[in-house]
């Protein structure tokens, strides 16, 4: 995600006052639109200030590019990501309204691999706001109201972060199907002190067709009794790493390929996980409001 923006001479605005005093303070720019003033220089046409009248009642919106951001009414303010979440956007309602905006952190809440799926309450939550002493959740697209004494005036329209984890009992029923080749893993992986597979052509096109399944396929042949030694493989080859050995003059870079049963035993649990999101299962609601 790309971040730039300059806010060294762009005013902030505290209240409905202070956008009208900053508004009629600025000239607008001839050939444009006369209800639209600049925040930064003149040339710098990205970060403006709109009066509008709505109901009969002057507004006053602070925007980024063509996106509405900030509104400034006689009784509060409201605010918003535009349904574009990005640094600059964040850094822009942060430095205009005055609320620091941070980064909502999913992965403290769900574990991998639903960090960010959709099945979650959580996906939509973009970052966190602070009002007052109090810390609040935003999506991307709704617009959130706020006095100018600092109080949220609508805080249940914020979003509500839950905390999830696995359900260890639905884990281990789950595993039982490969405990066979978690069986053969250990064992190949202790007589080889760790060390890897290299590519086989021929092993590799038998492994295709589960594959391409995704993790259905790889479990459906990591459970299958006949085919222990091809799915130890293919496991293998997902999950290995490798490690540089030196240098040397013949061959140059040598590098040799590494695992471990921890590593082994994580990447089919997130085939598990995959396949069965039901293991994924609220703790509790994770709010602070």
């Amino acid at each position: 995600m790309g971040f730039h923006i300059n806010v060294y001479n762009m005013p902030r605005i505290e209240t409905y006052d202070n956008a009208k005093e900053i508004f009629n303070s600025k000239t607008a720019v001839r050939g444009e639109n006369q209800s639209v003033r600049r925040l930064g220089d003149r040339y710098e046409k990205e970060k403006w200030l709109r009066q509008e009248i709505q109901e009969g009642v002057e507004v006053y919106i602070a925007g980024y590019y063509n996106t509405d951001l900030v509104r400034f009414y006689p009784t509060h303010k409201e605010i918003t990501l535009g349904s574009y979440p990005s640094q600059s956007t964040e850094y822009f309602v942060w430095y205009i309204s005055g609320h620091r905006l941070e980064d909502f952190q999913h992965k403290e809440y769900v574990p991998s691999p639903f960090t960010k799926s959709p099945l979650v309450k959580n996906h939509q939550i973009e970052c966190s706001i602070w009002i007052g002493h109090y810390q609040y959740y935003m999506n991307a697209h709704d617009w959130y109201a706020i006095s100018y004494d600092n109080k949220a005036l609508y805080p249940e329209q914020f979003e509500k972060p839950v905390r999830y984890c696995f359900d260890a009992k639905q884990m281990r029923e789950l595993r039982l199907p490969y405990k066979k080749l978690l069986k053969y893993a250990d064992t190949m992986l202790k007589l080889t002190n760790g060390e890897g597979v290299h590519t086989d052509a021929e092993l590799n096109e038998q492994t295709n067709s589960y594959s391409m399944r995704g993790s259905e396929g790889v479990l459906q042949l990591c459970a299958d009794e006949d085919k222990t030694h091809l799915a130890y493989y293919y496991m293998l080859r997902q999950c290995q790493h490798s490690e540089w050995q030196g240098w040397n003059a013949n061959t140059h870079n040598q590098y040799k390929y590494r695992c471990n049963i921890g590593i082994f035993k994580r990447y089919l649990d997130k085939q598990i996980k995959l396949e069965n999101p039901q293991v994924l299962v609220e703790v509790q609601p994770a709010t602070k409001v």
